[in-house]
């Protein structure tokens, strides 16, 4: 093997290289910066997603509120024994409760963005950084230090 094919070979190599990694960088960074984008005009939800969650989703979710709030009351004695009666009515009974109250048809992502959009006097929303925000309610009593 002469001087100029190691040359022409290692010019190859590296030339391979670069491109492997420009190409697993811009793969890279294409999955980012799609995983950020929302598409406001089609975000919450849809007419199928309604219907479904009618026929389906909120009859199962009144089962399961009704059958956690049984198993709550049937394993009340024994959680107060154990000291997590309050892990057990937030599993068994509050959060089955709170999922009926969710938006028909919405994730949780979308219930919670529409339910943070309703306004409330007592409430001070600060933007921090988009989409981060401090609420702070007005009727507790708050003292900012510098």
């Amino acid at each position: 093997m002469t001087v100029k094919d190691k040359s022409l070979r290692a010019i190859r190599h590296r030339t391979i290289t670069a491109l492997t990694s420009l190409v697993l960088t811009t793969a890279m960074m294409h999955t980012a910066s799609a995983a950020i984008e929302i598409d406001e005009t089609d975000f919450g939800p849809s007419y199928d997603t309604m219907i479904v969650d009618t026929i389906v989703g909120k009859p199962l979710q009144l089962v399961a509120a009704v059958t956690g709030t049984a198993a709550y009351l049937v394993s009340l004695p024994f959680s107060v024994i154990g000291g997590n009666a309050d892990q057990a009515q937030r599993k068994l009974f509050v959060e089955p409760w709170d999922a009926m109250s969710r938006c028909l048809g919405c994730t949780v992502a979308e219930d919670n963005y529409y339910k943070s959009q309703v306004v409330d006097d007592n409430i001070v929303r600060i933007v921090v950084d988009q989409p981060s925000e401090i609420l702070i309610n007005t009727n507790d009593y708050v003292v900012v230090t510098p």
